[in-house]
C-alpha cells in the first residue's frame, strides 16, 4: 500500500468514527464552546447560538466526508448560509462572520494536530496525515468564507432596501425601550400596538434538520394557527434566526390562554413559547420578554409539549435566577419524594394537584382521573415519606413541586 493510500485509509477510518452521532455531538460542542467564548456577539444572542450549532453540525458532517476525497469543490450545507443570513439580519458587521470562521479554523487545526499526535504511532505516517488534513481543511474554510461573504452581502442588501429592515429595526428599538410613542410606532409597523399584544417565540427543534425549505414560512403558518385560536385580528412577525421567529398577536379583548390547546394543528418539531397578553407598547415589550423567558425554560427541560406559556412557569422563572438555591429547596422540601422513579413521580403529581385545588380530595381526584380514596392514600403516603403534614408551610413545598415538575431529572435524585 502506497503512502497516499495509507493516509486516505486512516482518514476514512477517522471520518467514520467521527460521524457516529455521539462522537459528532462532542466535536460540535467543543467547537461551539470555543467560538462562543471568543466571539461576544454569538455569546449574547440565543438565536445566533442556535444557528451556529446547526451550521457547525452540518458543516462538520460535510467536511468529514469531503476530507476523504480529492474534489476541490466545496458544497456548503444550507445551515451555513442560514448562519450568514442571521448575522446580516441582526445588523452585525461582516467581521463577526469572519471571526467565527477564523476562530473555528484555529480550533480545527489544534484538534487535527492533537488527533494525529495521539492516534498515529508511525512517525512517517503522522506528518503526511497532518499535512493532508491541514491542506484540505484550510481550503474548505477559505472557500466557505468567500461563498458566505456573498450570502451575507446579498441578505444585507435585501434587508436594507426593503420595509422588512425598517420593521425589524422598529421592533428591536421597542424591545430596547428606545421608543415610547405607540401611535408613531404602530404606523411604522402597520400593527396596532394600543390593543392587547400576545408575544410568541417559535423555533424548530435541533433534531429537525431536514424541515421544509421555507422554514420561516412553516413557523409563520404555525403562528397564524395560534392567532386564529386566540381570536387575534392581526399579526406581526420578525425572523429571529434561520430557524426561529418572533411574533405578536393583536386582539381588542384580552385573550384567555389558560385553555389554549394547539392539539395536532402544529407540525411536529415546532416549539412555541407564549408571553402573557399585555396592552400598549409596554405590554408588547413585556410579553416578548416573558416569551423569551418561557423559551429558555422550555429548552432546559424534557420536550414534553410543543407549547409553553409563561404564565404556567412564571414561578419557576423567578426561581431560575438562583439555580443552586432552587435545587437546595427541592432537595429539602421534597426529601423522600425527590427520586426519578415512577412511584415518586406519581406521588409528586398527586401532591401538586391536591395543593392546586386547595387540598380538596374530590377536586384533585377529578383533575387526576382517579378515585378520591386513591388521592387520600397517596397524600398519606407522601406525608409519611416527607415526615410531616403537607398543610403547614405549603408555599415552599408548592414552589419545590413546580421546580421539580419543570426540570425533572436535572434537579432530582437518580
Amino acid at each position: 500500500m502506497s503512502a497516499d493510500d495509507m493516509v486516505l485509509a486512516w482518514l476514512r477510518e477517522f471520518a467514520a468514527e467521527a460521524l457516529v452521532p455521539g462522537t459528532l455531538d462532542g466535536l460540535v460542542a467543543r467547537f461551539d464552546a470555543v467560538i462562543v467564548a471568543e466571539v461576544p456577539e454569538v455569546s449574547a444572542d440565543r438565536e445566533l447560538r442556535r444557528d451556529l450549532d446547526a451550521s457547525t453540525r452540518d458543516q462538520g458532517r460535510a467536511l468529514l466526508v469531503w476530507l476523504t476525497g480529492d474534489s476541490a469543490e466545496v458544497d456548503l450545507p444550507p445551515a451555513a448560509h442560514g448562519l450568514a443570513r442571521t448575522i446580516a439580519r441582526r445588523g452585525l458587521h461582516l467581521r463577526v462572520l469572519m471571526q467565527i470562521y477564523r476562530v473555528g479554523q484555529k480550533a480545527l487545526l489544534r484538534f487535527a494536530a492533537e488527533t494525529a499526535s495521539e492516534r498515529i504511532t508511525d512517525p512517517v505516517l503522522e506528518p503526511k496525515v497532518l499535512i493532508r488534513l491541514l491542506e484540505r481543511a484550510n481550503h474548505w474554510l477559505n472557500v466557505s468564507l468567500e461563498v458566505l461573504a456573498d450570502t451575507y452581502s446579498e441578505e444585507r442588501e435585501r434587508g436594507l432596501s426593503g420595509a422588512f429592515a425598517r420593521q425589524a429595526e422598529t421592533v428591536q428599538a421597542i424591545i430596547r425601550g428606545e421608543i415610547a410613542d405607540a401611535v408613531a410606532a404602530s404606523n411604522r409597523l402597520n400593527y396596532p400596538l394600543l390593543v392587547y399584544n400576545t408575544a410568541l417565540v417559535l423555533w424548530l427543534e435541533d433534531t429537525q434538520s431536514n424541515q421544509a425549505e421555507d422554514e420561516i414560512g412553516v413557523l409563520d403558518s404555525a403562528a397564524r394557527t395560534v392567532a386564529a385560536k386566540i381570536g387575534a385580528r392581526q399579526m406581526l412577525t420578525v425572523p429571529s434566526g434561520s430557524r426561529g421567529l418572533w411574533a405578536w398577536l393583536a386582539a381588542e379583548v384580552e385573550p384567555d390562554l389558560t385553555a389554549l390547546d394547539i392539539g395536532p394543528d402544529i407540525p411536529a418539531g415546532i416549539r412555541i413559547a407564549i408571553g402573557n397578553p399585555g396592552k400598549g407598547i409596554q405590554g408588547f415589550r413585556q410579553s416578548h420578554t416573558e416569551a423569551i423567558a418561557a423559551q429558555h425554560i422550555s429548552e432546559s427541560r424534557p420536550a414534553e409539549t410543543q407549547l409553553i406559556c409563561y404564565g404556567d412557569v412564571e414561578i419557576v422563572h423567578l426561581l431560575d435566577g438562583h439555580p443552586d438555591a432552587a435545587r437546595a429547596l427541592v432537595s429539602r422540601e421534597l426529601r423522600g419524594l425527590d427520586g426519578t422513579d415512577a412511584a415518586s413521580a406519581m406521588l409528586r403529581r398527586t401532591l401538586r394537584g391536591y395543593l392546586t385545588v386547595n387540598r380538596s380530595p374530590d377536586a384533585a381526584a377529578r383533575a387526576l382521573g382517579v378515585h378520591k380514596n386513591t388521592v387520600r392514600y397517596r397524600i398519606q403516603r407522601a406525608e409519611e415519606l416527607l415526615g410531616r403534614p403537607v398543610g403547614p408551610n405549603r408555599l415552599k413545598l408548592e414552589l419545590a413541586l413546580e421546580y421539580a415538575d419543570t426540570y425533572g431529572p436535572v434537579v432530582l435524585k437518580e
